[in-house]
């Protein structure tokens, strides 16, 4: 288990004080609640990985790419800014050797 310290506002706290029959009570309770609220935020901030594209939108992405070689409209783009578009987008510290 971890140990934090957090401010609660004083007038507060004794407002809700005589809800729980004793302290201990009331520091488990309060745990529960700084535990779930933790939950809910990693939940919601978790980095998505760098590829996080549905089979359906690869297959699309991949036929296109397709398409524009076969069309003759394909660019070539240089190997280096290649690699510097994934260090900058996704923090990859990737290079050409």
């Amino acid at each position: 288990m971890c140990t934090r310290t957090i401010h609660i506002n004083d007038s507060l706290m004794e407002q809700v004080r005589p809800m729980f029959p004793n302290d201990d009570v009331l520091q488990r309770w309060l745990e529960q609640q700084m535990e779930s609220i933790l939950m809910n935020y990693s939940a919601q901030h978790k980095p998505k990985p760098p590829c996080s594209y549905t089979d359906e939108e690869m297959y699309a992405i991949v036929k296109e790419r397709l398409q524009s070689l076969e069309k003759g409209t394909a660019e070539l783009v240089d190997g280096e800014e290649v690699f510097s578009q994934i260090r900058k987008r996704y923090g990859f510290k990737a290079s050409v050797t």
